[in-house]
């Protein structure tokens, strides 16, 4: 474990920036005791785009970033976000994807903060140590190179996240499209059959 300040500062940052620029698709567990939620998850981190599925025939719940509004299977929650609220009010099926949704950065409402890091292959762990019991640790893990989250354990919580790899088809994948628009658009985009 390395506790020395800068080591600690370059794996938050990298941590925090959590190297998810593009859109992508997995599946994420998120444990409370002996109880295991698995969700199918759609993310487009930057724009605040995801949606989760609870498997195996559970709801669907949604985020609408331009009404900043969760939605359960298309039907809107009782209570609107504010920019100061977001992402806090994520889902754990998703807080993976949006890592300032954790409460592990030594916040004021934070629960945890980082005190250590480990690098182990292509892994980096931050230690987590708990605001007011500090005999209580968790751990935080994130791939190294990219920042992309992997896991967050705690005496409480376990959250894991495995992303599907992109095709390596030499094919371009852009993720998955989202929009608010016209739903006629395709059909207005194709030109008349009687012009040339």
């Amino acid at each position: 474990m390395d506790t020395s300040s800068e080591q600690l500062a370059i794996a938050i940052g990298k941590a925090l920036g959590g190297g998810q620029a593009s859109a992508y698709t997995g599946t994420s567990y998120c444990q409370s005791g002996n109880h295991l939620l698995r969700h199918t998850i759609s993310v487009h981190p930057r724009a605040f785009i995801w949606s989760a599925t609870e498997l195996p025939d559970g709801a669907t719940r949604t985020f609408d970033p331009r009404r900043l509004i969760i939605q359960t299977d298309g039907v809107d929650d009782p209570y609107g976000l504010s920019i100061e609220r977001i992402p806090f009010s994520f889902p754990e099926a998703v807080q993976l994807s949006f890592p300032l949704s954790l409460p592990i950065w030594g916040r004021q409402l934070d629960d945890y903060h980082p005190v250590a890091c480990e690098v182990n292959g292509s892994d980096t762990t931050l230690l987590l140590r708990h605001r007011v019991d500090r005999t209580i640790f968790g751990s935080f893990t994130f791939d190294t190179e990219s920042g992309i989250a992997k896991t967050l354990f705690t005496p409480t919580t376990a959250l894991k996240l495995e992303r599907e790899i992109p095709p390596e088809n030499g094919e371009h994948d852009f993720g998955f499209v989202s929009g608010f628009g016209d739903p006629d658009l395709q059909n207005r985009l194709r030109p008349d059959e009687n012009t040339h």
